[in-house]
């Protein structure tokens, strides 16, 4: 076996009404920033947690200045704010972009410098950050257990890799999942399974986090177009929070590929969601690694409930595309990604962007510029 590294240092709470276990990890006398986006304030998620914090008699004070895809802008505006309030802990509720954002200005809270040191320049963080706990309310980015921060800096989205930037505890309870609309669910499903599939085929998986990413496939393909269709049905959404949450680990331990390298380009420029980028791209990325991962690839392929009983390996490997290309249609992401497609981009700017991503060395197979802009070239 190659050597693993396991680095698992946020305690994580799953199932119905886990988010209870919040209080018991806050100081009474504590004040405590509340970091989430404008789509929740007033929401029913936002207000169980908020309750928690009434209840035990816990100060706090709401900061929703939060963009789609946050950039350096978004997480020195929080930060400001935190520490405007003289906060003592980040309390984080949404999607990625809420959670990245919170694990950002928890650490730039407490250390000195331009953001774009730590992300780009790799500076390490001097002091430790201010204590952040994770509330995702969809499945989802993984982001409450990864040690990134997903920031966009110079038309790319670009990681802080650290391990300050995990979260000190994540509580993923399905009961604040239950009002995402089926759109949202659908995106958000789409890139927990990218992170599976990329973490599951890519030169850093090892057998701790193939277990991972196998169980998460699973998941997903059995919850995912249930938790689409009925919102409500909380064992569909307790089991995607769980699918997410085994993806994010696995993807922290095993990196990713070509899908996230390319999506950067396309949610820089064209300012579209993480997710849904993912969604359009899997199919593509999965196509270009067949050949160096036949054997996996046809593992997915069971994993999302295809026979690949007495095809060739090609075949079988083929068949988790058709896997996936399925799925997106039960989605209906079909009409979506159609309006994404229709745009002109610069096919030698956007391969270059996305030949340049740290995570492309983490691909099974070799693409440079060249390749991604085939890519492009092929979708676009």
């Amino acid at each position: 076996m190659k050597k693993a590294i396991l680095n698992l240092p946020t305690a994580l709470y799953c199932g119905r009404g886990c988010r209870s276990g919040l209080a018991e990890c806050i100081p009474q006398e504590a004040k405590v920033a509340l970091v989430t986006d404008k789509g929740l304030v007033g929401a029913p998620p936002l207000d169980l947690v908020t309750t928690i914090f009434d209840e035990a008699d816990i100060s706090w004070k709401l900061i929703s200045d939060i963009d789609p895809n946050p950039d350096e802008e978004t997480v020195l505006r929080v930060v400001k704010a935190v520490k405007a309030m003289q906060a003592d802990v980040i309390v984080a509720i949404g999607g990625g972009s809420p959670l990245d954002t919170a694990k950002a200005a928890a650490c730039m809270a407490r250390n000195d410098g331009p953001l774009s040191d730590y992300q780009w320049e790799g500076k390490p963080f001097v002091n430790a950050p201010l204590p952040l706990y994770a509330l995702p309310t969809t499945a989802g980015t993984g982001s409450e257990v990864t040690g990134v921060a997903v920031i966009t800096s110079r038309n790319m989205k670009k990681g802080i890799n650290a391990r300050e930037i995990f979260p000190k505890a994540a509580f993923v309870d399905p009961e604040l999942m239950i009002g995402l609309p089926p759109y949202l669910t659908a995106i958000t499903g789409m890139d927990a399974l990218t992170h599976a599939i990329e973490a599951y085929v890519g030169l850093g998986a090892n057998p701790f986090s193939d277990a991972l990413c196998e169980k998460a496939i699973e998941l997903i393909a059995d919850h995912l177009p249930r938790a689409f269709s009925y919102g409500g049905d909380i064992e569909a959404r307790e089991a995607m929070g769980t699918a997410s949450s085994l993806a994010g680990l696995a993807m922290d331990q095993a990196g990713l590929g070509i899908v996230h390298s390319l999506s950067s380009p396309v949610c820089a420029y064209l300012h579209v969601s993480h997710g849904l980028a993912n969604a359009m791209l899997l199919p593509h990325g999965m196509r270009y690694n067949l050949p160096a991962r036949h054997e996996k690839f046809a593992v997915v392929a069971e994993l999302m409930g295809y026979d690949t009983t007495g095809m060739t390996p090609r075949d079988a490997a083929e068949a988790a595309v058709v896997a996936v290309e399925d799925l997106l249609e039960e989605l209906e992401l079909g009409s979506a990604i159609e309006e994404v497609v229709h745009n002109a981009v610069d096919f030698e700017e956007f391969g270059n962007n996305a030949s340049k991503m740290f995570l492309i060395r983490n691909n099974p197979r070799g693409a440079d510029s060249k390749a991604c802009r085939s890519i492009f070239e092929t979708i676009f």
